[in-house]
């Protein structure tokens, strides 16, 4: 594990950021203060090993504000205020109107970092909390004119000892690029969701993994959703009329209307080119995978029995996806390969008795 560099941090916030920042450090031998006006949050977050219920004992290196955006300045500004020689960063997932208002107040600027893990999940609270939440996931640090250098080290550090990837950027860019690749694409798989409620149960079923991939968002919290796309809501606004504009092409193409087929063909080739710009494995370019398709029975052990099928054939799986077939207790899990290995592994798999589909 790489030492945090800060022997002490509060995090006022314990829910599933602040708590998963909590258990992190606590693994890295840091000590961890807790602060949330939801005392339950609190307790929750200690039992489960990620500090010590605060307020600290000694004043902090470090206070770490994971609290909803709504009052995400206010509680920053009184961070600065209460711990003078503190550092303050956050983990707001917007960053431009935030910083304009902690600035607004006044207060020492300098110890401010602003950041933002692109981590989560779609579950809340510290119940859901996990140590390596961070590991191998990009931390946005968007420090001010006005940030202290050898403090904004001093965060990247600490990020980077969890197993983040820092990435420093300005707020204004981080919020253009986060309306596109992240709120805009939760609006999208909500309001998709929201569209089944005219469908019946019988007709839902008439679904594949696509509408599970596509919805697996749309469970996430509305409370707090709605408070991060309203603090970010000029670049959300933005790449929603870019996406109805794209959506309404599609439309009239499949009328007859601007180019007919023709225009929808295009749309769907423009997507083809963006999802390629999506980074692959670790981050890197992304790489053409060729997927052995496995059928296994739904017990327990199983998968296991896969994997280590697979090991043995020593051929690396680069990711998995399971669908569940409706009506049978069977799956079909696709196995990631490079595509010089996948005849090797689809042999070794049958060989040890497993229906692999061509």
């Amino acid at each position: 594990m790489t030492a945090p560099g800060v022997g002490s941090v509060l995090i006022v916030g314990s829910g599933l950021i602040g708590a998963s920042i909590g258990l992190a450090l606590r693994a890295r031998g840091v000590t961890v203060w807790l602060e949330d006006a939801d005392p339950e949050s609190v307790r929750v977050a200690v039992e489960r090993g990620a500090g010590l219920p605060g307020p600290p004992s000694t004043d902090p290196e470090l206070v770490m504000v994971a609290v909803p955006p709504v009052v995400a300045a206010s509680v920053i500004v009184e961070c600065l205020r209460r711990y003078l020689d503190a550092t303050v960063s956050d983990v707001a997932s917007t960053k431009t109107r935030l910083q304009r208002e902690v600035e607004s107040y006044g207060p020492d600027v300098g110890r401010f970092v602003p950041g933002h893990p692109l981590a989560g999940r779609e579950v809340s609270g510290p119940a859901a909390a996990r140590a390596d939440l961070f590991a191998d996931r990009v931390w946005a640090l968007t420090p001010s004119t006005a940030t202290d250098p050898d403090r904004t080290d001093q965060v990247a550090g600490l990020v980077e000892s969890l197993g983040a990837v820092v990435v420093r950027t300005t707020p204004e860019e981080h919020d253009r690029a986060v309306a596109l690749t992240s709120h805009t694409p939760q609006v999208v798989s909500s309001l998709v969701a929201a569209g089944l409620d005219s469908l019946g149960a019988a007709e839902v079923r008439l679904s594949g993994q696509g509408l599970r991939d596509m919805t697996r968002l749309a469970g996430s919290d509305p409370d707090l959703w709605t408070e991060i796309l309203t603090s970010n809501a000029e670049p959300v606004s933005a790449a929603i009329d870019s996406l109805i504009e794209r959506l309404a092409v599609v439309r009239d193409g499949l009328r007859g209307e601007r180019g007919g087929p023709a225009s929808v063909h295009a749309a769907l080739s423009a997507g083809v080119l963006g999802q390629a710009k999506v980074p692959g494995k670790h981050g890197t370019e992304p790489v053409p995978y060729a997927v052995v398709p496995v059928v296994i029975e739904d017990r327990p052990g199983e998968l296991g029995r896969l994997f280590a099928s697979a090991a043995r054939t020593g051929v690396n799986l680069e990711d998995v996806r399971i669908d569940h077939a409706q009506g049978r207790p069977t799956g079909l899990v696709e196995l990631e390969v490079r595509p010089a290995s996948s005849a090797a592994l689809a042999a070794g798999l049958r060989e040890d008795g497993f229906e692999v589909r061509d």
